[in-house]
């Protein structure tokens, strides 16, 4: 029998996960207060000249969608980011994404622009803001995915 592990868990697994893989990189990576609205992690350089802050999205699961709030609330600030981890079950380890507010709003946008038509066309019920990372978004996808590998303050 599989065991289900609750999103709260898998949420705070991607969080951890996204911790220590930056402060492996040499930086001071705060996870905040579960609910801190905004903001899962704020990282910060040794010498403290420079930080961002880090809203991580997470699924168990090999998705081409990470659920996010409204575009309008997204944010978009120069030091804001977003991480999307999905877990990659034939290679045991969570792959990452990693998008600058601007683009993850922008993403959100796009997302929006096409269900709003699908709601009014009647062939969608509502609106589900999201970021995606499929094969129609395939270089940017890449290009996230080398950001997360290689990124740094």
């Amino acid at each position: 029998m599989k065991k289900t592990v609750s999103n709260a868990l898998v949420g705070i697994a991607g969080v951890h996960y996204v911790a220590a893989e930056l402060s492996r990189r040499g930086l001071i990576a705060l996870p905040t207060i579960r609910n801190t609205a905004g903001y899962d992690i704020i990282v910060v350089t040794p010498d403290g000249k420079k930080h961002a802050n880090i809203q991580v999205k997470t699924s168990q699961k090999s998705v081409k969608y990470w659920p996010t709030p409204p575009s309008k609330m997204v944010r978009a600030e120069p030091d804001d980011y977003y991480v999307l981890v999905r877990w990659v079950e034939s290679e045991k380890k969570f792959e990452g994404f990693m998008l600058k507010g601007s683009e993850a709003r922008a993403g959100v946008r796009g997302v929006e622009a096409e269900q709003r038509k699908r709601v009014r066309d009647g062939t969608r019920k509502k609106m589900f803001p999201c970021v995606r990372v499929d094969s129609s978004w395939e270089k940017l996808g890449n290009r996230w995915r080398r950001r997360w590998e290689t990124w740094n303050l």
